[in-house]
């Protein structure tokens, strides 16, 4: 029992390198934060505090989260044997830094592909639209997770090698994404590109939380299986989950509720948060119960 109160300093405080990784961390979120500022031709500080922006604010907190993911990520994915301590830190930094270049991408493909019918820069700072944040940061924090997931130990030896496997599935992610938001918006009886145009908080809500929880079972996917013809065939499965747990709201509370009209016409921003939480715990309740 005496070593119940023994002091012991946790050597993960006395290791240098470790140390290292956090100060490298920092400067990556302090590169990521200035690299967004940029790609969105803004002053943090002027939208952050002299306007207080909240959508801005939400698309900013969704990037940086999304960041600080892929860095733990990084730092704590398996390393290749034989490297050097060295070796190993300049790894992280590369992968690192290529993590970062693809959630900015990832920004571009919301702009002008997931979203060409109106200017996403103009809506969040000009408009204030809180909705469209929170499906960017949705998309940023969905990226994020394949990111993680395409850092996973690989099932069979490929030869493309593990950098240009990592852009693979980051592309294939984004198509999903994509056909995810041409199929939600049919399933669930919505005009998604005009109410978020329209600012609809309600809409941006649920239709980000579903993006998220879409986003988690592709991401637990991509752990177990590598071939991209069982990942392709499970994200049809997984939408069409998603698609038909809409319903058990109508089965929950009432048959004469219509989500789409809560949504659309009143804006129930509460109704919103419901959908994208059932999302996301059904999400969840597949990965345990599938893993």
């Amino acid at each position: 029992m005496n070593s119940l109160f023994d002091f012991q300093l946790p050597f993960e405080l006395s290791t240098g390198s470790n140390w290292l990784y956090l100060l490298q961390a920092v400067v990556f979120l302090w590169l990521g934060s200035i690299a967004f500022a940029a790609m969105r031709k803004v002053s943090l500080a002027r939208q952050l505090a002299e306007k207080d922006n909240p959508a801005f604010a939400i698309s900013y907190a969704g990037f940086m989260a999304a960041l600080a993911l892929v860095i733990c990520s990084v730092i704590q994915s398996p390393s290749a044997p034989g490297l050097t301590a060295q070796s190993e830190f300049f790894e992280t930094i590369f992968w690192t830094f290529g993590s970062l270049i693809l959630l900015l991408v990832a920004l571009l493909i919301n702009d002008f592909v997931i979203f060409p019918k109106f200017k996403n820069r103009k809506e969040i700072l000009e408009d204030r639209n809180t909705g469209l944040a929170v499906v960017e940061a949705s998309g940023f924090l969905g990226t994020a997770l394949l990111i993680r997931a395409s850092l996973s130990p690989q099932l069979d030896p490929v030869e493309l090698g593990e950098p240009w496997l990592t852009l693979l599935y980051f592309v294939v992610g984004q198509a999903l994404f994509l056909l995810y938001s041409k199929v939600y918006p049919k399933a669930a009886g919505l005009d998604l590109h005009g109410e978020l145009e329209k600012d609809n908080p309600a809409v941006g809500i649920a239709f980000g939380g579903s993006l998220l929880a879409f986003a988690l079972l592709l991401g637990s996917a991509k752990m177990k299986y590598d071939a991209l013809p069982t990942l392709i065939f499970l994200a049809l499965v997984y939408l069409a989950v998603l698609t038909l747990a809409r319903f058990a709201i109508h089965l929950i509370f009432s048959k004469k509720l219509s989500l789409a009209a809560e949504l659309q016409r009143d804006r129930n921003w509460g109704m919103g948060i419901l959908e994208a939480t059932l999302s996301l715990a059904l999400a969840s309740l597949l990965i345990a119960s599938l893993s």
